[in-house]
């Protein structure tokens, strides 16, 4: 629906078109209607109509003025201008303004919706032509963003068959080139910022090239696994240290803006720098291994130094068996039930794989995606549900992934969590078996002990060592129905059974029961079958 402004200085006149215009075959919206030229320029300025209707001769302002100021403020909105003067210079001065009808009063309503319907059609066609270019435009900036990406992900990876890229991708012309890999912790992250989010990124990039970064580095942003991203830096300086400070400088007066204006604590890991843009692989892989083997945040913003020597292959080895040893022991603890245990031998196990990182962080990752898949086929045999929302293998899926690019710090953190959901699973599962033996124990003791007057709920609980409360409550949870009910209804089968398959007396099946008295044994039968004892033996015989 398009919005309509009327102007006219005649109330007659006005209201007519108003009421005219306001008809639903012509599926317009009246925003208003003013007076004069001054008060129809407000009315255009905080409407924004698509169509106005003009008077020529106005107060104040006239129509042709009011048309003129719009075209100078570049409002965009069809006009239509209606007077009782019929004279040329009227007409031509609207043509220049590129009014699309001039109408002479009076005239014929059916000739207004002609020109309507007409001028409907042309905005109905150039709202066609525009979202047809916005598409295309989207579509060419989605494809730009995808090359940009895919080949500054290639360089990353160090692919041998990239071809030097664009000024526009990456300037191969810069003296100096590093990457800086920033990452929110699993724990720290924000809800409201997630640099998962592409746009997010984008913003990053902008805020970074806005005043936090010296005019000589550029900065290509990209996304990296479990909220992060990866800032590719070029630009020129006189040595690789003095392009090191204006990167770190820049790095601090970001952290310090996104925890001051978002909340948001960035870790910061910069790469070394190199002169080379072939040799970005090496300055990333580094970000990465330190990141994998970063065990605390008490530092956030860290510059890579020389590599760390590799661990001689005996240490490695006897690190190995310690690693195992304490993965059985988390295992058997998560499995018991021991959930305190299991915590002190995770941390002595991150602190094991912290002594071969950063230079074995894929095995550190590979190492902890095994146990959590050993704890995972226990919770499969246990008969286990560790999500009501979620089945075990999604659980297991997600925590896995999460895993592939964690931190020490954060692989920690996931395996706490990833325990104690399992040690509640496994409680629960406990309690439940538990619960199982107490009932089936409560009917075994009920059945050899119909004929024992004093079965009540005391006793019972007496006999299996559990509060008469505990043992109401788990009976009732599980069976649905109340203990005593239970005993009365077993005794009532039984009492059914010994009159139809014997010759007892009734006093002789009441004690049998468990009644001494047989008058009440007598209304608890009927109470039961809806007859007398007498008459249910009758009746079976017959």
């Amino acid at each position: 629906m398009y919005k309509i402004l009327v102007a006219e200085d005649e109330s007659e006149m006005r209201n007519l078109l108003v009421k005219y215009l306001k008809r639903e075959e012509l599926d317009l919206e009246v925003v208003g209607s003013a007076v004069n030229g001054q008060e129809a320029l407000e009315l255009t300025e905080q409407y924004h109509p698509d169509i106005v209707i003009t008077d020529v001769f106005m107060p104040v302002m006239d129509g042709l003025e009011f048309l003129t100021e719009t075209a100078n403020r570049n409002i965009p909105l069809k006009a239509v201008i209606i007077s009782g003067y019929d004279e040329f210079e009227y007409a031509k001065k609207a043509i220049a303004l590129g009014v699309s009808d001039y109408l002479l009063k009076p005239f014929d309503p059916l000739e207004l919706e002609a020109v309507l319907v007409k001028i409907k059609n042309e905005l109905d066609r150039q709202k066609v032509l525009f979202d047809n270019m916005k598409l295309l435009q989207e579509k060419a900036d989605e494809k730009e963003a995808f090359l940009k990406e895919r080949v500054l992900r290639d360089i990353l990876d160090g692919k041998e068959d990239v071809k030097t890229p664009e000024e526009w991708i990456l300037n191969t012309n810069d003296d100096y080139y590093c990457v800086c890999l920033l990452k929110l912790p699993l724990y720290l992250a924000s809800r409201d910022w997630n640099l998962g989010n592409p746009e997010n990124v984008d913003e990053l990039v902008k805020l970074w090239s806005c005043g936090y970064i010296h005019k000589d580095i550029t900065a290509h942003g990209l996304r990296f696994e479990g909220n992060g991203a990866i800032l590719v830096l070029s630009g020129k300086a006189s040595g690789k240290q003095q392009f090191l400070y204006k990167v770190r400088g820049g790095m601090e007066h970001l952290q310090k803006s996104m925890e001051k204006y978002y909340n948001v604590r960035l870790i910061c890991i910069i790469g070394s720098v190199c002169s080379e843009w072939r040799k970005l692989k090496e300055s990333y892989d580094e970000t990465r291994n330190v990141w994998r083997g970063l065990t605390s945040t008490d530092k956030d913003l860290i510059v890579c130094g020389e590599k760390t020597d590799k661990m001689p292959q005996k240490e490695l080895v006897d690190s190995s068996k310690k690693i195992k040893n304490l993965k059985e022991q988390i295992l058997l603890s998560v499995r018991t039930g021991q959930e305190k245990e299991s915590m002190e031998y995770l941390d002595e196990l991150i602190q094991v794989y912290a002594s071969i990182a950063p230079g074995r962080t894929d095995y550190v990752s590979i190492s902890a995606e095994e146990l959590v898949y050993a704890i995972f086929n226990e919770v499969e045999r246990s008969d286990i549900r560790l999500d009501e929302n979620r089945s075990n293998e999604e659980v297991q899926k997600r925590v896995k992934e999460q895993l592939k690019h964690a931190s020490l710090l954060e692989i920690r953190e996931l395996l706490r969590d990833y325990f104690s959901m399992c040690h509640k699973s496994f409680q629960e599962n406990k309690e439940r078996q538990q619960a199982e033996v107490i009932v089936d124990s409560v009917k075994e003791l009920i059945e050899n002990n119909l004929d024992y007057e004093g079965l009540t709920l005391e006793w019972i609980s007496e006999k299996v060592h559990f509060s008469s409360t505990y043992v109401r409550q788990i009976f009732k949870q599980k069976t649905g129905e109340r203990i005593m009910e239970y005993v009365i209804r077993k005794r009532m089968e039984k009492a059914g059974k010994l009159l139809i398959k014997t010759d007892m007396k009734i006093q002789e099946v009441a004690e049998a029961c468990g009644y001494s008295n047989q008058r009440y044994f007598a209304s608890s039968f009927k109470k039961y079958y809806d007859c007398t004892p007498t008459t249910f033996k009758n009746v079976v015989k017959e």
